[in-house]
Order: structure tokens, then C-alpha cells, then sequence
């Protein structure tokens, strides 16, 4: 008799295990880190270096344009013909809009410069973010969010990827409720919330609510979809 309860045990571990894993419960043996707040994207592979901060910031003083609330975080310049045929410098600096201390998500800013001159309208009155009058403390903690985080990834993935074994990247900031409005003159309803991804990978991700966690978007990496 002795001999059918190690199997039997055994058996009601395994059913336990996978009962946890269709409800989405395995938390596995992965981890998350908070990323730093002022930073652009956060956790892939990025070459921008002191060198490349200098030289946006310079293109955008020797332009009279204010560096104010926009962290750098992308820079390119190549050769290329101009409207006139002429072979000429291009250099594009992409900057992340900081309030506060915290990046404010979906709101990053592109200028671009030909020769060393700005060649582009400045960005629309709407498109830079005024004053947000909330604080930048979290209310999630970090295991809840990873929780969270896998629960909904479990949900929605057409195929297992043992999301519980990898390591995610959180980064607090600020998310605009009204953001698809903006192009039109809409009012900016801002809340705090939280990027989640995996490290080194850009899906699945997700943007969650600091206040009560409820998801604001999520992208699976296996949607089923071809074209998402």
C-alpha cells in the first residue's frame, strides 16, 4: 500500500500545478526591476551615448529651441540629397517628455535638423505637456504589478511562453486617458501608470493603472494575428 501513495501523491501535485497554470496563478521564478523614471524606452538594446545627448542638446540651443522638460534618449545623422538636389547633413533627435520627474508615456517628441538647422514646424501647442498637477510616488507595488502583469499575459497569449520564468521591466510615469483627442484640441486627462515589458523584448507589453492596476493596453506576443 505504501507503495501507491509516492505515485499517487505525485499525480495530485501535477494536477495542482496545472490547475495553477490555467489560472494564470504561477508567478514561476522570474523577477521585475524598476527602470529608471527620466529614461526614454527602457530595457532594449540602445547605442545612445553622452556624445549623442550633447549633440541633440546643441542642435536645440544653436536653434533657440528650449530643452525644457525633454530627456534625449535617440539620435541619428546621415548624407543625404536635399529638395534641391544637394547632398546635405540630416540629424534626428528624439526626446521624451518629463514631468515632474516621470516620462509621460505615447507623448515623445521628434525633431529633426538639416545642416544643423531645424526644418520642421515646432510641434502643435497640444502636443507639448503642460503643467500635470499629480504627485510621482507609486501606489503598486512591484509584485502586484508582476502579478498582474502575467495574469493578463496568460489570458491572452494564443500560445504558452512561460512568461512566469522572465524578467519584466516596470517604469512609472504619467498616461494621457484623452490622448487620441489631443490631435483635435482635446482636454489632457492625466493619470499615473505603469510600462511593463520584458527585459530585452518589446512584447508582450503592457501599460497598467497605478491607482486600482486595471489594464490600459496590453499587446500579447503571439496575438494570432499576422497583422496587429
Amino acid at each position: 500500500m505504501k507503495k501507491l501513495i509516492y505515485p499517487l501523491l505525485a499525480l495530485l501535485a501535477l494536477a495542482a500545478c496545472k490547475k495553477e497554470q490555467m489560472n494564470g496563478n504561477v508567478s514561476g521564478s522570474g523577477s521585475i526591476v524598476q527602470a529608471p523614471d527620466s529614461n526614454g524606452p527602457v530595457g532594449f538594446v540602445n547605442t545612445f551615448n553622452s556624445q549623442d545627448s550633447l549633440t541633440a542638446i546643441g542642435l536645440m540651443n544653436s536653434n533657440n529651441l528650449s530643452t525644457n522638460g525633454f530627456a534625449f534618449y535617440f539620435y541619428e545623422e546621415y548624407n543625404a540629397l536635399d529638395q534641391n538636389n544637394q547632398m546635405g547633413l540630416f540629424q534626428i533627435a528624439e526626446a521624451r517628455q518629463i514631468r515632474n520627474g516621470l516620462p509621460v508615456f505615447s507623448e515623445d517628441i521628434t525633431f529633426a535638423f538639416e545642416n544643423g538647422i531645424f526644418n520642421q514646424p515646432y510641434p502643435a501647442p497640444q502636443f507639448i505637456v503642460g503643467t500635470i498637477a499629480l504627485d510621482n510616488k507609486p501606489n503598486l507595488s512591484l509584485q502586484t504589478l508582476r502579478d498582474s502583469f502575467i495574469k493578463v499575459d496568460n489570458a491572452r497569449e494564443v500560445n504558452n511562453i512561460s512568461i512566469g520564468d522572465s524578467t519584466l521591466v516596470a517604469q512609472l510615469g504619467y498616461y494621457n486617458l484623452n490622448i487620441n483627442q489631443m490631435p483635435v484640441g482635446g482636454t489632457p486627462n492625466y493619470i499615473k501608470a505603469w510600462y511593463v515589458h520584458t527585459r530585452y523584448k518589446g512584447w508582450p507589453q503592457g501599460y497598467f493603472r497605478d491607482d486600482n492596476g486595471t489594464v490600459l493596453g496590453f499587446t500579447p506576443l503571439n496575438s494570432g494575428n499576422l497583422f496587429p
